[in-house]
């Protein structure tokens, strides 16, 4: 062992590691001077590194997160609502401007039956429960100036009746219910008869006129309009058309399937005629 350190190679040792420390003693007293093994460690430092700043960013964010969770739940809930804001004032507007189609509807029916009295326009504010004919509530009553059998349109035909009355609000039955007799006749032609609701029709929203002769020459698409023959319903306004022509159950004569002109399924707005010309004369004939 001690051959070693007297040999030449322990010199050469010794002179390397004195080499190392000198070139270390220089760059600690000198600005802006890279050992040249810097770069190598740097090398291998360089990937540790990254993997560490990543684990800290990760946590740093997850610890940012909890922090700050409170006030994410709270802009969350603000986010809620404003969405909540949103869609209503969607439907409000949508029930607007289904209010003003009506309402120019209505103005027509004005301008085209200068006689009728009408109400001002009345909202569905529901349905008469378990009623298989469709019968309604509207918003309207004898305050209102409505009464008991007068009838109730839109601007695309005859919807029915008020049935029960309050001062505040009305029961509407359908032209659906079998209650319900209208005297009808056919637009162009000479053929009447009477449209009645029908409980086989009533789900599909559909009436019939029936008292048809066996050679009446109805067709599909034909017209069918109220008559003057039973005094509650002014003359003249469109009841329906024709879907389809059907026997009688007695066989003796037939009937007309009727599809309302009125898309009852999805009302919202009506309007009642509570006074016309030639009421009073056809009530009092009656």
């Amino acid at each position: 062992m001690g051959g070693f350190f007297r040999s030449k190679k322990f010199r050469i040792i010794l002179c390397i590691i004195a080499l190392l420390i000198g070139m270390m003693l220089y760059a600690v007293t000198q600005d802006g001077f890279t050992l040249p093994t810097t770069g190598f460690i740097g090398k291998i430092c360089n990937p540790i590194r990254s993997v560490s700043n990543r684990i800290s960013d990760s946590v740093e964010n997850t610890l940012d997160a909890f922090t700050r969770s409170k006030e994410y739940q709270q802009e969350n809930e603000e986010l809620r609502q404003r969405v909540a804001e949103l869609e209503y004032q969607l439907v409000d507007y949508h029930k607007t401007q289904q209010e003003l189609t009506d309402l120019e509807g209505f103005m027509g029916v004005k301008e085209d039956h200068e006689d009728f009295v009408l109400s001002d326009p009345c909202a569905i504010i529901g349905y008469v429960e378990n009623d298989p004919f469709h019968a309604f509530y509207i918003d309207k009553g004898s305050e209102d100036g409505l009464s008991v059998y007068d009838p109730v349109v839109t601007a695309e035909g005859l919807v029915g009746i008020i049935s029960e009355i309050s001062e505040t609000y009305a029961t509407v039955e359908t032209i659906c219910s079998p209650n319900l007799s209208i005297g009808a006749e056919v637009s162009g032609k000479s053929e009447s008869g009477i449209v009645e609701g029908d409980v086989t029709l009533s789900s599909s929203y559909r009436c019939r006129m029936i008292y048809l002769e066996k050679d009446t020459t109805l067709k599909k698409g034909d017209l069918v309009i109220t008559s003057n023959s039973v005094g509650i319903f002014p003359q003249g306004y469109l009841i329906g058309s024709v879907e389809s022509i059907e026997p009688m159950e007695s066989g003796l004569s037939y009937c007309a399937v009727i599809r309302p002109s009125v898309d009852l399924e999805n009302l919202s707005n009506v309007i009642v005629i509570t006074d016309f010309a030639g009421k009073e004369q056809q009530n009092a004939a009656d």
